[in-house]
């Protein structure tokens, strides 16, 4: 391979793995960051923080390491925000998420403290994220009936390129979703300038209700649907993973972007997989340069996020939801997969389910941890039961 080639394979590929994750799930962060109260130029921040922190880190560890680390924002973690964040004061929110950078960066420095994580049953924690997302994937079909030719549209370029090039599919429904915004409002395209972002501080508020509902929750799946999932990648391409420094840089990345809507900071782990396999270059030990690229980019979205968040807030909200909706399919198949595949965990996993999707709070702690709660307590008394 010569060596302009390798270069033009590293930035596709860099390029490829940023447009992914950011097109897949930067609707969700935008509803998230508008759930948690958060005014334009705040949400303005929230981007600017993540692009900036993804792109330092990424290009930070793949150079030191010379691997292919790439992170990313945790959309799973957005999702948790979306359904819990209208809550809470914006103030208390940014108090979470550095007590959740706190909890990461824990996890790296006390080893019993990450098997103990590893130790929450899998169909639990799958299950939990999948009550979560089902709202969101149940809202992207309410709009049959407000727009049903915006909607046939997007969903027949859903079936069609999830067929044909199913890598690029929310790219391809963004650009229809656009369009059918356009064609709604002409003027929807003159509200997006380019701009250089800026950064916007809000000062923390330890509470205890968030660091119960927003927190622990945001922890938790950070680790498991992101964190793991990343690692296990990594060494299913043959790279080591340097999981200590990982969890430990994330963690205090994740604190100090947290006043300016850092949410979370983690480990990509699909998107990822785009700059680790051969067609990005046929000698392993370069292509974490791919990597090298993808923060390039990231560190561009990052600062031109004013124009992002001009053009998302003024699409029409069907569409954010249909969009957010179709997004999370895949994430949700896989959550429900994995939670009821288990004979021994279906049960506690179907109650994990239920009791999260109820929306309840009592004693202060809301549904998401008690779904986790429920489902572990039944899952210990009936191993017990049949010990027995």
């Amino acid at each position: 391979m010569s060596q302009r080639s390798s270069v033009l394979n590293h930035l596709t590929a860099g390029f490829s793995a940023v447009l992914v994750g950011y097109t897949s799930s930067v609707v969700i962060i935008m509803q998230a960051a508008s759930a948690s109260g958060a005014s334009p130029s705040q949400i303005e921040s929230w981007l600017l923080a993540l692009g900036i922190t993804m792109g330092i880190t990424s290009i930070g560890y793949s150079w030191y390491y010379k691997t292919p680390i790439l992170t990313a924002w945790s959309t799973p973690g957005a999702a948790i925000l979306v359904s819990s964040a209208a809550q809470y004061q914006l103030p208390a929110l940014i108090g979470a998420f550095a007590v959740t950078g706190v909890l990461i960066f824990l996890t790296g420095l006390i080893t019993p403290l990450s098997k103990a994580l590893q130790r929450i049953p899998s169909p639990l924690a799958t299950a939990m994220l999948g009550a979560i997302l089902m709202p969101f994937c149940v809202n992207a079909f309410e709009p049959i009936m407000t727009m049903p030719i915006v909607f046939f549209a997007m969903f027949t370029a859903y079936l069609v390129s999830k067929r044909f090039m199913a890598k690029y599919t929310m790219l391809i429904l963004l650009v229809i979703g656009f369009l059918a915004a356009f064609q709604l409002d002409g003027s929807l395209l003159s509200s997006a300038q380019l701009e250089v972002a800026k950064p916007s501080w809000v000062t923390p508020d330890f509470k205890l209700s968030t660091i119960l509902n927003i927190a622990l929750p945001l922890y938790i799946v950070t680790m498991l649907s992101q964190n793991l999932p990343g690692i296990a990648m990594l060494r299913s391409y043959g790279y080591p993973a340097p999981v200590k420094p990982i969890l430990l840089g994330t963690g205090i990345v994740n604190v100090l972007s947290a006043p300016f809507g850092g949410f979370s900071i983690n480990l990509a782990a699909i998107s990822a997989a785009l700059c680790m396999n051969e067609d990005v270059d046929s000698d392993k030990a370069a292509r974490y340069k791919a990597v090298l690229w993808a923060g390039g980019f990231y560190l561009v979205a990052g600062i031109l996020a004013s124009s992002v968040v001009a053009l998302f807030l003024a699409l029409p909200q069907q569409i954010t939801h249909m969009l957010a909706g179709f997004a999370l399919l895949g994430t949700l198949m896989m959550c429900l997969q994995t939670a009821f595949q288990s004979d021994k965990l279906r049960e506690p996993a179907l109650l994990t389910f239920l009791v999260t999707l109820s929306g309840i709070s009592i004693f202060g702690i809301g549904s998401t941890m008690w779904g986790l709660i429920v489902g572990w307590l039944y899952a210990l008394v009936m191993q017990g039961h049949k010990s027995r």
